[in-house]
């Protein structure tokens, strides 16, 4: 019985990992720099700009690799991170939000 219930906790814990590639922290992380680079230069040129250069600017500004972000975000991760980039957005720079939703 003792063995089976701890199979049952291994299993779930290694679900729940699956389900959550990246934590909360770096969700949270790459929405703040999206936002921040969005304000900064515009939706387009964000969007615009190779991946080369994206990673280069990610990892100079952030303590994460440009590998950590999801390519593949499960709905829980695309939706805390596309909310918090939104709240970042309105905030920061309404009028970016405008551009980024009409995307």
């Amino acid at each position: 019985m003792l063995r089976c219930l701890l199979l049952l906790l291994m299993f779930t814990a290694s679900a729940a990992s699956a389900v959550q590639a990246t934590s909360k922290k770096q969700q949270s992380t790459i929405a703040r720099w999206t936002g921040e680079k969005i304000c900064e230069m515009g939706v387009d040129a964000f969007y615009a700009l190779p991946d080369p250069e994206l990673k280069a600017l990610f990892e100079r500004d952030t303590s994460m690799s440009y590998e950590d972000i999801p390519a593949s975000p499960n709905e829980q991760e695309r939706a805390r991170i596309t909310g918090q980039l939104m709240g970042y957005l309105m905030a920061a720079c309404p009028q970016q939000l405008e551009n980024y939703k009409n995307r």
